[in-house]
């Protein structure tokens, strides 16, 4: 075996690989779930938690973000992401280590299907090896691993690898079997993530440059149209929740659309190049710079100088991928409306670059070639293990964030939250102070007011908590209005609890506060509503036990005996729920 390994460099290159890939991430196992997503995707889904027939359908049929169930989900459309998770609580139950092992598998799975697609279209397997080493050991990837909400990233470059093997195996005479290999996979990698679509992509842009493999013209186009066709229909729900969620439309960072895309180009090629530190917030998401805009409109005459020229077929290869995955996250045909610029929107950008550096690298004095791999393997794995380590926590995560974009004030407000879950309230109240120095962010100003009401000054909090339910933030108002109700100002805090549930119609706390203060001003048909409302878009037992109290309080004892009975159970509620089920079987 080991002779064989010295024979073809490529595949002891992505055995190395997937052995320090998993040596990386494997400490991930020692994580939990981390207040970035985490917690509506695993520890609050009430859909993937406990899975039923109508679930698993809503799962695969339901495209509105506005029903409890897509919200749930978000909301996006990614139905084997959500059957991946739902996969994992049958098998893990709420051992969320094993979650991060699952991760951990598709990355090495990954990993060996990245290198198999390059070598079945036909490069050369030391500079395939060489790329899909670097790949594996980028620091961008440390957010698709280690990170369990985006699980989707991972299984969208497996299914897509997949696909493109399959196909290489039907364009070279292969059997109509892997051609369907092909479209079924293409179907699950654009329902894991939607920009694993462009990955698939890229096919077509391979097959313009690589005649090695293909057995004739017409046998490629029909493969390449039924992935385009089966492709297409399975990206359309996706389209359709993302827009309807407003998950895309205009882009959130601010500047003309030539800027926006030059500098977001620029800044992915200074993420590729290992420039910067790894963070979940980077400055360009608030403007790019003219070092972003001019490095970008650098790398684009290069990316297209690698095209045009002929005489390396793995670089012009570099530049399709690189073009092909850049596309969906340059803000060019999909602006991105939440999320500016991120890590784990490279999964597959940099294997283009790392291919592009390999085909460089070849090019060297043979004695130079294993010194530069291997400095730059190390170097990677160095900023990897960096990288990986700000989401063992809250408090790294939010830190890193907030050290590498200061005027980020989103990230100030969650740095000031993990700090204060950590017992350092009075640096978390300094950090929210500091950022509101910058500029005044609602969320930031509410997490000052939760702060200081935290060490009793209520009236301080309470005209901070003011100040930013008026400058619009929902979680604000609802927060206000519970002030306003406990300090017995009940016109208020119904007004300002309308407010929220109209800013935010599928927050379930935005409907129990307001379900909480109707039921105070005798608006029993309301209350009631409201508390319904909580219990469909969070059906947990303490928002099943309060409308089963309410039920009893306005009357209505007889609906209110099943939700009593169904909170028996629960250790902790369960004995104020026996209290309130006598209340509601006594005989009027």
């Amino acid at each position: 075996m080991l002779e064989q390994l010295r024979r073809d460099p490529g595949r002891t290159l992505v055995v190395l690989a997937t052995l320090v890939a998993a040596a990386l991430y494997l400490p991930t196992l020692a994580n939990g779930l981390l207040d970035y997503d985490d917690w509506w995707l695993y520890e609050a889904n009430f859909v993937l938690r406990e899975p039923s027939w109508s679930s698993l359908i809503g799962v695969f049929t339901e495209l509105d973000p506005q029903t409890p169930l897509r919200h749930a989900l978000t909301p996006e459309y990614l139905p084997v992401r959500d059957l991946s998770v739902m996969l994992d609580f049958a098998v893990w139950g709420d051992r969320y280590g094993a979650f991060h092992f699952t991760s951990v598998v598709l990355y090495v799975v990954a990993i060996v299907l990245v290198f198999k697609l390059l070598v079945a279209w036909g490069f050369d397997r030391t500079i395939a090896g060489i790329a899909v080493l670097l790949w594996a050991l980028h620091p961008v990837h440390a957010e698709s691993v280690a990170w369990l909400s985006e699980r989707k990233g991972l299984l969208g470059i497996v299914f897509a690898a997949g696909a493109g093997v399959a196909y290489t195996r039907f364009r070279g005479g292969g059997s109509a079997r892997w051609l369907v290999i092909a479209v079924l996979a293409t179907v699950c990698a654009v329902w894991s993530k939607g920009t694993a679509a462009f990955t698939v992509a890229a096919l077509a842009g391979l097959e313009l440059i690589q005649p090695v493999g293909r057995l004739n013209w017409r046998r490629s186009l029909v493969g390449l149209g039924a992935l385009a066709v089966v492709g297409g229909l399975a990206f359309l729900p996706v389209v359709i929740v993302a827009t309807r969620a407003e998950v895309v439309g205009s882009s959130v960072i601010p500047g003309g659309a030539a800027e926006i895309v030059l500098g977001v180009h620029g800044f992915y090629l200074q993420l590729s190049a290992l420039a910067m530190p790894n963070a979940v917030s980077y400055p360009v998401a608030l403007g790019p710079s003219a070092f972003d805009i001019g490095l970008g409109a650098l790398g684009l005459i290069a990316v297209a100088a690698a095209l045009w020229q002929r005489r390396v077929v793995e670089l012009r290869a570099a530049a399709v991928i690189w073009v092909a995955t850049w596309v969906p996250v340059s803000h060019l045909v999909l602006p991105l409306h939440m999320v500016g610029v991120a890590d784990r929107y490279a999964l597959v950008l940099v294997l283009g670059f790392t291919l592009a550096v390999a085909c460089g690298i070849r090019r060297l004095p043979a004695r130079w070639q294993i010194a530069i791999v291997a400095a730059l393997a190390i170097a990677a794995t160095w900023r990897s293990l960096d990288a990986r380590r700000q989401w063992s926590s809250d408090l790294a995560l939010w830190e890193r964030a907030a050290a590498s974009n200061p005027r980020d004030l989103d990230a100030r407000s969650h740095h000031a939250a993990a700090l204060a879950r950590a017992g350092r309230s009075d640096e978390a109240e300094r950090v929210a102070v500091e950022g509101l120095a910058i500029g005044e962010s609602p969320k930031l100003v509410m997490r000052l007011a939760i702060l200081q009401i935290a060490r009793g000054s209520m009236a301080e909090g309470r005209a901070t908590m003011q100040r930013a339910a008026e400058l619009g933030e929902p979680t604000a108002m609802a927060n206000f209005a519970s002030l306003e109700l406990d300090a017995g100002h009940r016109d208020a805090a119904i007004a300002w609890a309308r407010k929220a549930v109209h800013a935010a119609p599928m927050s379930a706390f935005a409907h129990a506060t307001l379900g909480a203060a109707a039921l105070a001003t005798g608006s029993h048909d309301e209350a009631i509503a409201a508390l319904q409302t909580t219990l469909a878009l969070a059906p947990t037992v303490l928002n099943r036990f309060a409308l089963g109290v309410a039920l009893v309080k306005v009357g209505r004892p007889a609906a209110a005996i099943p939700l009593l009975e169904a909170c028996l159970a629960d250790p902790d509620v369960g004995p104020r729920a026996r209290v309130w089920l006598d209340e509601a079987r006594r005989p009027r």
